[in-house]
């Protein structure tokens, strides 16, 4: 679902933009707005969301979208959205152009592509890694994501078999489960375990409906949480990676660094009269 920039504090939206398009990361944070979308809207929500929606419509109903989903909005459609969360959210605006997508009058969201998520993270790498992005490389991954946007949209999307076994009620269920045992250790062995599956079948229903697998997902929300702590001014790295579930400062500090390209106190907001804290 697609999170309007303009009800985001504007220090902490973070873009990049050339004369054919405009990309922005956008934090989590609390949103509701009511718009008609200028130019088509490209969007991946690197987190679970819920919240209500409405498109050309007055008839508004929740939803409850899946993390790692990409989304299309052609230009011209009246939205409604609100969600009292939100999640950290990918916005691609095209400008001018880009005829495969110009006139589309389709649109789509909640859809798991392996490729677009791929393309989505490394563009939040680039932005996470400094003040200026290196436009050729975004550019590059931008293009990547048109692509796949066309791919759904020429119905040659993907479908995992095993992803049909993936309910919603399913998947609410293990989402919830992984956000309460964040700090702990936890096993695919285990999630499997809760809904009566074997270790295999479940990796597969799993990455067929959230686009990667048990294990990397468990380590985007354990990041997602650190980088929370980190940008409240919490100065205690060690104790950050603890309550994130991470073994140590030293592995959060590597798993940033792969993940990222930056260190955890590259992200720490400092507190008053300190010093930001070194890796």
């Amino acid at each position: 679902m697609h999170q309007p920039s303009s009800h985001h504090p504007p220090g902490l939206v973070q873009s990049i933009a050339t004369t054919h398009w405009r990309a922005e990361l956008l934090p989590k944070s609390a949103y509701e707005a009511s718009y008609v979308a200028s130019a088509p809207v490209i969007g991946f929500a690197f987190e679970a969301q819920s919240g209500i929606h409405a498109f050309a419509s007055d008839r508004r109903a929740p939803f409850r979208a899946k993390p790692n989903h990409l989304s299309f909005l052609p230009r011209g459609c009246d939205v409604y959205s609100q969600s009292p969360q939100g999640g950290e959210y990918l916005k691609i605006t095209l400008l001018c152009g880009n005829g495969r997508l110009a006139g589309s009058q389709c649109r789509f969201s909640n859809v798991v592509d392996i490729a677009a998520m791929r393309a989505a993270q490394a563009l939040r790498r680039h932005f996470l890694a400094g003040p200026a992005p290196e436009p050729l490389e975004c550019e590059r991954l931008v293009h990547a994501l048109v692509e796949q946007v066309a791919g759904v949209l020429d119905g040659h999307q993907r479908a995992y078999r095993a992803a049909a076994w993936m309910t919603p009620r399913r998947q609410a269920l293990i989402l919830e489960l992984i956000e309460q045992r964040l700090a702990e250790s936890l096993t695919v062995g285990e999630l499997a375990a809760s809904l009566g599956l074997s270790p295999a079948f479940f990796s597969r229903a799993f990455k067929g409906a959230f686009g990667q697998a048990p294990h990397d997902y468990i380590i985007d929300r354990r990041l997602a949480r650190a980088r929370m702590l980190l940008s409240a001014g919490k100065a205690n790295l060690a104790g950050i990676a603890q309550s994130c579930g991470f073994s140590s400062h030293a592995h959060m500090s590597a798993v940033f660094q792969a993940r990222f390209g930056v260190a955890p106190s590259s992200l720490q907001m400092p507190q008053d009269g300190e010093k930001r804290a070194t890796s």
